[in-house]
């Protein structure tokens, strides 16, 4: 990976960034080193779903999120193909990433579209068994919920879209998001039920951001929501996308919570 980006509240920002703007404040940095051993480990191995021929194609790259889409993509063991951010066939109209073409139908015209959110809604649709409005709505609300309401209380930021520190990180009043979020997975063990869904690919992602971006957060005070993350963590499909390092690197944080 030439340059590890991460993007984190919708803006752009280089773990090196991050990392420089706390230069006296280690125990608050990036675990840089265990994220980047995972995302730029070995590529995929014949057979995989990035090498196999497809309709589907994904641009996107390890440290930004297209890789909460792989994980999705590999759970429903779709195949697909990799393409860079450079690509100059790239959909998004800004020239942004993750974005997707589906030629699959080729009785009609491409599916064009960008945004994490988006794309995770329409292969859930197209291949995930999303086939009502209810199970769409029962899906859908919680990945618009992570985009728009988890992941500004998990990475704060400054006027400039920088981000400064974590809000699972105080030790005052709990934020209500986790709060609540920690009820709702009392209950259930995943945030469809029992199954694993794409709301899941879209929440957990967001969580299991945070022990990577800032090693020294822990979410040892909403347990059912360490657990959920541990759950999510250890399937196969997360390894793919994020990397065998990471899954394992967070396994291990997670298991610390819990303990």
């Amino acid at each position: 990976m030439a340059s590890a980006v991460a993007l984190v509240g919708g803006h752009s920002t280089t773990l090196a960034r991050v990392a420089r703007r706390q230069p006296h404040r280690r125990s608050r940095r990036i675990a840089p080193h265990a994220f980047l051993k995972g995302l730029t480990g070995k590529g995929a191995k014949k057979g995989d779903a990035r090498s196999s021929g497809s309709g589907v194609t994904l641009w996107g790259s390890p440290g930004s999120r297209s890789p909460l889409v792989d994980w999705y993509l590999h759970e429903l063991e779709l195949p697909f193909e990799s393409a860079s951010p450079g690509d100059p066939n790239n959909p998004h109209p800004f020239g942004q990433i993750p974005a997707l073409r589906d030629t699959t139908d080729d009785k009609a015209s491409p599916v064009e579209l960008f945004e994490s959110g988006a794309i995770l809604m329409y292969l859930a649709d197209r291949y995930g068994g999303l086939d009502t409005p209810a199970k769409r709505a029962d899906a859908n609300k919680w990945i618009v919920w992570a985009n728009a309401s988890l992941d500004p209380v998990l990475f704060i930021e400054n006027e400039r879209g920088q981000v400064l520190d974590s809000g699972a990180r105080t030790k005052g009043e709990s934020p209500k998001a986790l709060t609540r979020l920690e009820s709702v997975l009392s209950k259930r063990e995943f945030l469809s039920g029992d199954c694993f869904g794409v709301a899941d690919a879209a929440v957990a992602s967001y969580l299991l951001f945070v022990p990577v971006f800032f090693a020294d957060v822990s979410f040892a005070r909403w347990p059912n929501t360490a657990r959920y993350m541990g759950r999510c963590v250890v399937r196969p499909a997360y390894s793919k996308a994020f990397g065998g390092r990471t899954a394992a690197y967070l396994a291990e944080r997670v298991e610390s919570w819990v303990a």
